[in-house]
Parts: structure tokens; sequence; C-alpha cells
């Protein structure tokens, strides 16, 4: 008998079908070019510039941020991912490709944006390029509208966003006292590593080793010291970091089916491939979640066709930006998946997160940095995210809601 469920997995195999699926999905029958007089129609803006800026934060990180400035004194920000300095400035070089072209072109063409640079590139770098400078559009599209992103988007289901902070590649002490703090303010999850002692792997790599007892042991410490700590119902996410086999991996979620954690997150070191998802699930009652890596909406199509994901988490820094992220979350919704999105960037792509989050109807949790920002304090955005009580509390500003400290900007800008 096919069932709803059945229906949309076998709809998934052809991308035709991926795109009907998604509301927010444009045909591809039609060519990007075409489509530009019509996205440029309306309003007469034309970006002047669209430039890259690295910049620092404490501890030695940097963010990946771009601006785009406009004839009429309306720009926008955007930010792309980066892991590293060297992640960075190749997200930089992928964003002044990009942004040649875009001088003259009306910034509230996004549709048309992405489906005309989408194609003319493949990889992270690229993705996060495109997603930086489409987050900034949408900053502008809004400021020209004068309203928020999220009312853009069809307006907010909610604008009260709870979060869920990440304290997990630390040593188990730290992390425990980090996690205590952040309950004790109000934070409803949280989410660890416990994965203290395994190696740290390459993304798509292929690996048959198993854990060592003495490692199912640290993790099992590790995970009965958070329980003593935050107690038996308190809601926990582990990361597996991609660094496991399937078999490792099931191993490890056995392990963790005692302490009860709301999702073993990319267990495997090939996070989106639909066998080695189905593969761990089938041997766990623990729910599965990926995303973080996902570049695109046929990637995620593909491991959402695996049928056994509980949670996706995708970063809209990553993977082109607003949109794309958006038809995730809609292919998502299709097959009862709930949404927690990634987030270890800087506040901007986090504020854009947040956007996306305050219409989807299938939101589980935001992930949100917000700790890390509050102990330096961050001076480089105004206004910051206001939590309250595990949530963040989104303003009716324009755009995304927040402007560049141009002091600050001075002295943290990377050459």
């Amino acid at each position: 008998m096919t069932t709803r469920r059945t229906f949309m997995k076998d709809a998934m195999v052809g991308a035709a079908a991926v795109s009907a699926a998604m509301p927010l999905a444009l045909t591809r029958a039609a060519s990007a070019e075409a489509r530009l007089p019509v996205a440029n129609q309306g309003v007469k803006i034309k970006i002047v510039t669209a430039e890259p800026l690295l910049v620092s934060y404490p501890g030695g990180g940097l963010w990946v941020l771009t601006r785009i400035r406009t004839d009429q004194g309306v720009e926008g920000i955007g930010e792309g991912f980066c892991e590293s300095a060297e992640s960075g400035r190749a997200v930089r070089t992928e964003i002044l490709k990009i942004a040649a072209s875009l001088i003259g072109t009306n910034p509230l063409g996004i549709n048309a944006f992405v489906q005309k640079f989408k194609p003319l590139g493949k990889g992270r770098f690229w993705t996060s390029a495109i997603a930086a400078m489409e987050i900034a559009m949408w900053d502008i599209a809004g400021k020209v509208a004068g309203k928020p992103i999220y009312d853009l988007l069809g307006g907010a289901l909610r604008t009260r966003i709870p979060v869920y902070q990440t304290w997990g590649a630390f040593d188990l002490e730290r992390s425990i006292e980090k996690m205590a703090a952040a309950k004790a303010r109000g934070i409803q999850m949280l989410k660890c590593d416990p994965f203290v002692t395994l190696p740290w792997r390459t993304v798509g790599e292929r690996i048959q080793d198993l854990p060592r007892s003495e490692d199912i042991k640290a993790t099992e410490k590790y995970l009965t010291r958070l329980r003593n700590v935050l107690g038996e119902d308190y809601k926990i996410g582990c990361d597996g970091h991609w660094r496991m086999s399937v078999e490792g991996a099931k191993q490890m979620a056995k392990a963790m089916e005692p302490f009860k954690p709301v999702f073993f997150e990319e267990p495997t070191t090939r996070p989106d491939d639909p066998d080695d998802l189905k593969a761990v699930a089938a041997s766990t009652s623990i729910p599965i979640s990926t995303g973080e890596h996902f570049e695109t909406i046929e990637q995620a199509a593909n491991a959402v066709a695996s049928g056994v994901l509980s949670f996706i988490q995708p970063e809209v820094a990553w993977n082109c930006g607003i949109l794309e992220t958006l038809k995730m979350t809609s292919l998502a919704e299709g097959m009862g998946i709930r949404i927690a999105t990634h987030g270890h960037v800087s506040p901007v792509a986090i504020r854009a997160a947040s956007h996306i989050n305050a219409v989807i109807p299938n939101l589980f949790f935001q992930e949100h940095p917000a700790s890390s920002w509050q102990s330096w304090p961050e001076t480089l955005f105004e206004p910051l995210d206001r939590l309250e009580d595990g949530h963040v509390i989104l303003s009716d500003a324009p755009g995304l809601g927040m402007k560049l400290n141009e002091a600050e900007l001075k002295k943290r800008l990377i050459a």
C-alpha cells in the first residue's frame, strides 16, 4: 500500500519531482538568464560594490562576511561558512569571482542570482560564497521593503526561537561546567561530543575500523557524568562529527541508548550517504540527524530519501543561503522530519537562520553560540540577539535587523 511517506520517498528520486515537492523551488524549464529581466522589474536599485570582509574574533578565528552597497544608499551584509583561516580565504576568493558579475544588477533578483550562479561552481567554498551574497541581498530586500526578512518569507509563525547550545569538543569537566551554566541560564537543550578519545577524520573518507573498548567506556563515562549533572530528562544531542565507520557507529549507538539522547548527529565519515544512514538507524532506537554538510537541495534530497532521518541541520551560510535552506525545510516537512539548524558562525548567519526558523512549521531547535559571543563581548554587530528563557527574541527591524560597527570593523579587518 502506498503511503504518503513512501510516495514522497519515491518522488525524490528525480530532480523534477524534488522541485515539485518544494513550494519555493524554481522550475528550471527556463534559463536563469531569461528570468533576469523579470526579476529586475519593479524597484530600481543597483549594486555598486560587493566585497568580502575577513574579520577576526578573539581566540584566533575569523569570519567571512560580505557587504553589498547599492546606488540608493541601502546596503546589506551576509556571511559564508568557514572552518579555518585557509578555508576563509578560499571562500573570499570565490566571493570575488561572483562580485564582479553583480555590479549594476538589481539585488532584489535573488531567485535569479542563485539559479544563475549555483551551477557555475561546486564544493563548499563555492556554495558558501553564494550564501554570503544571497543573505546580503535578503538584507537589502528587507530594508527596501521596510520589513524583516521573515515577513518577506510569508510571515512569522513565531518570533521566539528555541535555541540549543553546543559544548562538545572539550575535555569532560570543562564541558560539564559549561553545560551546567547554560542550563542555569534557561537553555532547554544542549549538544555534546562525548566521543572524546576518537580521532578526527576527513569527511567522505571510507573507513572500517571500530572503537576500542576504552573508547566506548570513555563515552559512557562522559554521558553518565552529564546525566548526573543535567538530569535524566534534560534534552541532550550527541554529535559524532563524522568520526566513525558504519559498524563503529552501531557499536557506539548501542552504548549511548541508556542515556536517551534526542539524536545521534553525523555518526559516520560519510554523513549524507543514504546507505550509511539506513544501516546505523536500523541498529538503534536513537533518532538520526545530519545536514551540516548539505551544500545543495539535491544533496539534501539524496540523504532525506534514506527515509530514516528524524532531524536535519542545514547551515544557511554553507548551502547557498536562505532560499536553498527553505527548500530543505520544505523537503523535510513532507517527510515528517524536524529542523535543528546548524550554527557555529557569526551573528550574521545566526540571524539569517532565525528568520528562516521564524516561518517554518517543522522547527525543533536552532543551534546558537551566543555564550561564545557574550564571553568577549562581541561588539562588531549592532544589535546582538536578545536571548530570554532559552529563546532568541526576533525584532521587527527591517532586513536582518543588524548593522556593522564601522570603528570595530576597521580594527578587525584581515588583509
